[in-house]
């Protein structure tokens, strides 16, 4: 079966990110949406910011206080008057375990096998 024409690019499956908090440039935000490629976060009124620029994160979760801080680097690819969607730079492994077990707790619930 094939899969229907679509306007959306992206590889991975979206997620809420309800519990993460992205630390940029001092500022704390709370993620809108995340993937194992890529997060969503609310735009930042305090500066300016444009697409292909790269910000350098912390990504913290509420919901595993003993997880290690993961650090990121992000290229802004989508903007709007609200929200930037910022696509990951050579994730590193803490990076993307804080994903994955973030994803892990939304489909298999509060504390899936092996995390």
């Amino acid at each position: 079966m094939r899969k229907p024409i679509s306007q959306d690019r992206r590889f991975d499956d979206r997620h809420p990110g309800t519990g993460l908090v992205a630390l940029i440039e001092g500022v704390e935000f709370e993620v809108l949406d995340i993937s194992i490629g890529g997060m969503k976060v609310p735009l930042p009124t305090t500066r300016r910011i444009w697409k292909g620029q790269v910000q350098e994160f912390e990504l913290r979760s509420t919901h595993w206080p003993d997880m290690k801080i993961a650090f990121g680097k992000g290229e802004v690819r989508a903007l709007t008057s609200t929200w930037a969607a910022l696509q990951f730079v050579r994730p590193n492994y803490d990076l993307m375990k804080c994903v994955s077990r973030h994803v892990a707790g939304l489909v298999w619930g509060d504390k899936p096998y092996g995390y």
